[in-house]
């Protein structure tokens, strides 16, 4: 099965320059909004991009729900796809902001956050976030629960946020991922270079290998 791997976290001229070679970015408003817009060095190298815009609630200080749509109004060409703005761990509100860009004529990808209504998967697009802070048993069981036991049917493109080791991706139907695990910031991320990391991104062949074994959590 072809998956897509986009990489993220591009935020200076030198991880530009070194994501090159992948055609797939997926990028934060947060991480790179400006008083004045984008930063000249990336609207350069945005024109044979595919992109992903990404609000980037997982940080501090991230941008505010009026700030995001702006950002889209301004920034997101018609081919370009984006994510809803989302609250990490907050399933409600997450489904609040969708509704209401919605509402204001946005057509973003809808985010699932843990808890939330797994209904949005059958949608044409999906993105399923929450995973990266789980334990490798917990997040296969939370995706095992959804792929295989929450009785909808999914039929569209999944996109798992924060994902991209192709053992994680075969159990299910997904059909692309992002990470900022290329990014030399940790010695885990140090053990291999840059280029090295970045043959795992762009077009990945990884086959769909559904399990034997379903793991379920367990309801205490």
């Amino acid at each position: 099965m072809q998956r897509r791997i986009y990489v993220a976290g591009i935020n200076t001229r030198k991880l530009r320059d070194a994501a090159d070679s992948v055609p797939y970015w997926l990028l934060s408003a947060t991480l790179l909004r400006q008083k004045h817009g984008l930063p000249s060095w990336l609207v350069s190298h945005l024109e044979n991009r595919v992109l992903m815009w990404d609000p980037g609630t997982f940080t501090e200080d991230c941008i505010s729900y009026h700030g995001y749509r702006a950002f889209i109004d301004r920034w997101a060409r018609s081919r370009d796809e984006y994510l809803q703005y989302d609250e990490i761990g907050d399933p409600d509100a997450t489904a609040f902001y969708l509704h209401d860009m919605r509402k204001r004529g946005y057509d973003p990808i809808p985010v699932l956050q843990p808890g939330g209504d797994a209904s949005i998967l059958s949608e044409p697009r999906a993105a399923i976030g929450g995973t990266v802070p789980m334990g490798a048993d917990d997040r296969a069981a939370y995706l095992d629960e959804l792929f295989y036991h929450s009785g909808v049917a999914i039929t569209g493109r999944i996109h798992l946020l924060g994902m991209w080791r192709p053992e994680w991706f075969r159990p299910y139907f997904a059909g692309s991922g992002d990470s900022t695990t290329w990014i030399p910031r940790a010695p885990y991320n140090r053990q291999m270079s840059i280029p090295e990391w970045l043959e795992q991104y762009g077009e990945q062949n990884i086959p769909y290998v559904r399990r034997d074994s379903i793991q379920q959590r367990l309801v205490i």
